[in-house]
């Protein structure tokens, strides 16, 4: 189950999210390309996953969804918000994660709220599990998709599972920028978002990609 580790890394590379555009992609085996807390905001908004992956498929907002539904953009924002505290609430009380890094997390989260909220996909970009960053890091990692999910879920990060496979990290960081980039560039030259857009997430991709590499969910459970 990768709920855990889908909402940490949501948290700690929120702003990776808004930049590749893949939501939840890394760690998301239950709703691919969802945003972070796609469970969440499914929940608040009074739809399925699988209805609220249509309507991001279709290229819409998480804020322009929950218009549509009657619901306040506010309270999406509180879903998310508390999805994920509550994911590492669990974690502090593991032991896996202490209260500062949380408060960390959980405030550059909020930071990234309305972003991520306002956010779209393009038109049916269907990405799987196997999706972008996912492919690209698996790809750089010369190991399958499948593969790098099962190393993860042993409760290994990002740069654990590149060092174990001879691979550098600062190289690792590099594919995960690049794809996020390439994808970026695609949402400039079809006009969705700003060069100057397009500037200030890759800064702030660029700045989580530490955390985002360093970072490990608790192991799998049967």
């Amino acid at each position: 189950m990768l709920t855990r580790t889908k909402a940490a890394l949501a948290v700690a590379g929120a702003t990776a999210v808004i930049a590749a555009g893949a939501g939840a992609a890394l760690a998301d085996g239950g709703h691919p390309g969802g945003p972070p807390g796609s469970g969440a905001i499914a929940s608040y908004l009074g739809l399925t996953p699988a209805q609220l992956q249509t309507q991001l498929e279709s290229g819409k907002t998480p804020a322009q969804i929950a218009q549509a539904q009657g619901k306040s953009v506010t309270g999406l924002e509180d879903a998310i918000y508390a999805d994920a505290k509550s994911h590492l609430d669990a974690e502090v009380a593991a032991g896996t994660l202490t209260a500062a890094q949380e408060e960390h997390r959980l405030a550059d989260l909020k930071s990234h709220l309305d972003d991520i909220v306002n956010h779209s996909r393009p038109p049916a970009d269907r990405r799987g599990p196997g999706g972008p960053p996912f492919a690209a890091v698996a790809a750089y990692l010369g190991i399958t998709a499948d593969e790098l999910r099962t190393e993860l879920l042993s409760g290994e990060t990002l740069a654990q599972v590149a060092t174990a496979h001879g691979k550098a990290v600062a190289g690792l960081e590099d594919a995960i920028y690049a794809d996020a980039r390439s994808h970026l560039d695609a949402d400039v030259a079809a006009g969705r978002i700003t060069a100057a857009q397009e500037q200030q997430r890759l800064g702030g991709l660029k700045a989580h990609l530490d955390d985002i590499v360093n970072h490990t969910g608790p192991p799998a459970r049967p």
